[in-house]
């Protein structure tokens, strides 16, 4: 709730930001709650066929409902109660840290989405991560997240009726920024940013590469040249999406962050509260758009959705946003590896 910055130095807010905040936080969480319970379903529905890019979206789908259900109602109850936290020490301490926990899952996950796209397209011939290898992945990025916290967790402090941060548990407000920049900036901004640039580029130079060779030795007639050219632009559509929306949602309540820290004469700024109030908001909002996302780019998705919904008996969830495959026979393959051109992969 970062409720150690900028909350508590102007206790009343402005009519227009708590009518904003009494609409959509409702609003939010409605969205949220069903359209990431419904991906959760699809995904389950398919069981054991699942690819492991099924299972990290999973992961998203429940990082963002566990900060919808269990985040967002005790966060609008905090800002109505003018900052005083009336639920004790524990959840003081909980709930702060839960928040950071989903963000730091939801980007760990955005990154092996992004590490299993590379592998599927750069390396096609070593084959998928496996539901297991998807599984343990989970594991670690789940228990890297809640250490990054432990630390957080042990310098909140429930002083009062204020949930604060204790400067003095590392030694002052300088080494608080050192950690601040290390333990939350980083994991959940920096390194995912990097991480993902470094992948998605080496994608993009794969599939050119090899559209370029694969022109260059007559293997595409021009219908399956153009076919594929297509698929390529579907191969990152998704995740480039889910990227985007994270940076634009995360990003800028962390600068706000990061601003207050470094800089306490902005405690004081009416203009700073506004953009703080607003970017909070951004942070809640990325839990609700990655179902609105894959209705909006993936036909298969919202026929899979119309599919669930109806109740039809039987029909298993194609879920071909989540999957890549080299549509090739084994032949053509052999040909392709016989002239020393790598495999494309692509989302369907």
């Amino acid at each position: 709730m970062n409720n150690s910055t900028v909350g508590e130095t102007l206790m009343e807010d402005p009519p227009a930001i708590r009518y904003t905040r009494l609409f959509l936080y409702p609003l939010i969480f409605a969205v949220g709650v069903a359209g990431n319970s419904l991906v959760c379903a699809l995904i389950l529905k398919n069981g054991k066929s699942s690819s492991a890019n099924g299972y990290f979206i999973l992961n998203l789908a429940i990082s963002d409902l566990m900060a919808l259900l269990l985040y967002l109602p005790f966060d609008l109850v905090y800002l109505e109660n003018s900052y005083i936290w009336p639920f004790g020490t524990f959840l003081c301490k909980f709930i702060n840290c839960l928040s950071k926990v989903s963000v730091t899952v939801s980007g760990s996950t955005l990154v092996a989405i992004s590490y299993d796209r590379y592998r599927a397209i750069v390396h096609s011939l070593r084959g998928r991560l496996s539901q297991r290898q998807a599984m343990v992945i989970m594991a670690c990025i789940w228990v890297y997240s809640a250490l990054l916290q432990l630390p957080y967790a042990f310098a909140l402090k429930l002083m009062g009726r204020e949930c604060i941060i204790d400067f003095q548990f590392w030694g002052g407000s300088e080494l608080y920024q050192i950690n601040y920049v290390l333990g939350v900036f980083t994991p959940e901004f920096v390194i995912p940013a990097i991480a993902i640039t470094l992948a998605y580029t080496r994608i993009v130079c794969h599939l050119k590469k090899t559209h370029k060779k694969n022109s260059q030795h007559g293997l595409y007639q021009k219908s399956t040249m153009a076919a594929r050219t297509r698929q390529n632009k579907k191969t990152t559509k998704v995740l480039t999406g889910l990227v985007t929306i994270y940076s634009i949602c995360i990003l800028p309540h962390m600068i706000c962050v990061l601003m207050v820290i470094f800089n306490k004469s902005y405690l004081g700024s009416f203009a700073m509260r506004l953009a703080y109030e607003f970017t909070r908001l951004l942070t809640i909002t990325n839990s609700c758009l990655n179902p609105l996302l894959y209705g909006a780019i993936s036909k298969s998705f919202r026929t899979d959705l119309r599919n669930f919904l109806r109740g039809r008996r039987g029909s298993r969830a194609s879920m071909k946003f989540l999957r890549s495959s080299v549509h090739m026979g084994n032949k053509q393959a052999n040909k392709f590896t016989e002239a020393g051109i790598p495999l494309e992969n692509s989302f369907q």
